[in-house]
């Protein structure tokens, strides 16, 4: 007896160490988990990733942020739901749970589809500073099958290449292979921001609350229960099951699209509840904002998004790329949270898509690492940044060129006057909240979780 007690215990830790489940008795699918530790999965082993101490329980880059994601939805799926306990007993009940929210869901949002299209919009272009001049957005909710058959481009669609044809795709490249490769690499690491990004559109209804509770007062929590649950069921289904149901059509709920040749550019998104529609405007605008990470050649350009957008990647980005894009942020300049200064996180995040690709990943491992180095080099770059904004201001006002060195700031300037001089207090100021911060605070601990400070600070964005 007690042999077998030693050879179950002994067993138990090979299978669990690489993953850090603390003492909670969640797991993820063990097939899943079996990725992770040998790297079997679009974007493992990145020249972005820094490495893992030793000491941890982690060894990869892969299995800590992982870590850290499944217990993030866990999380969320108990505040939301109430349930104390997410095991394979209660699976059962979270799938009925799921269904019952989404039809409910879908009953209510049915005669106020046009006023919800709109509200995510707005929500999307307040919170991400997006002018209505810069972009277009065509935002509509649809029934499931019409996502499909709109003909729309979408990650789920435009990705339906063979394995022989990627063969042949990266065949013709060989000559270019070395350069090929860094930018295969590198779209697979903005792929992870873009999709990191873009879920947060998951739980933006909380800004929107009093809108959503004139509709109905129980949209908020049926939200929370079909969108937490959703964020699960990628952990604790594998692959093959995955892949299977998105082939058959059972688990598209959103696509989106991006036309960079219209005056300006339209992303046009399609979901089938409110959370899913501001997600995939999200991620259309993100995406936009990353145009110009691919090669300058569009041949190679074609190549690059044919080999790394398909839709094996896209779930595993989703899986990881949350906690990726939350370290990145991490690392901006906190005075870029304020809201006149918003805009400045766009011409951030495109200058970084834009960086030769060893650079980028050497940058990437700094910020990912979480040292100063990181944050001070992102700092840099955003004072060049507002330097030219402010030049380029100057420029349109006199028709100079301001001076050569790129530092002119012009007293009495739109954008002077606006932008300022980014300070970057320390951490703990506390004067300044971050919209993301208060949704994860949310989705983990419910709403009673946040300060007064907090409370005040998420209905002045509401009422932006």
């Amino acid at each position: 007896m007690k042999t077998r007690k030693i050879l179950r215990e002994f067993t138990k830790n090979i299978f669990e160490a690489p993953i850090d489940y603390g003492d909670r008795p969640e797991r993820m699918d063990p097939t899943l988990q079996g990725k992770l530790e040998t790297g079997e999965f679009p974007g493992a082993g990145s020249e972005a990733y820094p490495s893992v101490p030793p000491e941890g329980i982690p060894s990869n880059f892969e299995e800590l942020i992982a870590s850290e994601r499944f217990k993030s939805v866990i999380e969320k799926v108990k505040n939301y739901t109430g349930l104390r306990n997410v095991t394979p007993q209660s699976f059962m009940q979270l799938q009925q749970m799921l269904m019952g929210a989404t039809q409910r869901i879908l009953q209510l949002e049915s005669q106020h589809k046009q006023e919800l299209e709109e509200l995510a919009v707005k929500i999307v272009r307040e919170e991400m500073a997006i002018p209505p001049d810069a972009v277009q957005y065509d935002a509509k909710i649809v029934g499931m099958g019409e996502i499909s058959s709109e003909g729309m481009q979408g990650q789920s669609q435009e990705q339906q290449q063979t394995p022989e044809q990627q063969m042949d795709a990266e065949e013709e490249a060989m000559e270019e292979f070395e350069e090929f490769d860094l930018e295969k690499q590198k779209r697979r690491f903005l792929n992870q921001l873009i999709q990191g990004a873009s879920k947060k559109g998951h739980y933006m209804f909380h800004l929107v609350e009093e809108e959503l509770n004139n509709i109905s007062p129980d949209l908020i929590n049926l939200y929370g229960v079909m969108m937490s649950i959703n964020d699960l069921v990628y952990w604790i289904m594998p692959d093959q099951t995955t892949m299977m149901m998105a082939q058959a059509g059972q688990n598209i709920a959103g696509r989106e699209e991006l036309d960079p040749d219209t005056d300006p550019p339209t992303i046009k998104a399609r979901g089938i509840t409110f959370p899913v529609l501001v997600h995939e405007l999200v991620k259309g605008t993100m995406e936009l904002l990353a145009t110009q990470g691919l090669p300058d050649d569009p041949g190679m350009a074609q190549r690059v998004i044919d080999s790394e957008d398909t839709l094996v990647a896209e779930v595993w980005d989703l899986r990881l790329g949350p906690v990726i894009w939350e370290k990145f942020r991490e690392a901006y300049p906190h005075d870029l949270l304020q809201d006149d200064k918003r805009v400045i996180q766009n011409y951030l995040f495109s200058e970084f898509a834009n960086m030769d690709a060893k650079e980028m990943f050497t940058l990437a491992k700094k910020i990912l690492s979480g040292g100063d180095e990181g944050k001070e080099e992102l700092e840099r770059m955003v004072k060049g940044i507002i330097s030219d904004l402010n030049r380029e201001e100057y420029e349109d006002a006199t028709g100079d060129f301001g001076d050569d060195d790129g530092d002119t700031a012009v007293a009495g300037s739109d954008t002077a006057d606006v932008l300022g001089t980014l300070d970057v207090p320390k951490p703990d100021s506390g004067e300044e909240y971050d919209v993301d911060d208060i949704l994860d605070k949310i989705g983990r601990s419910g709403m009673s979780s946040l300060t007064k400070a907090e409370l005040e600070f998420l209905r002045n964005q509401s009422k932006s």
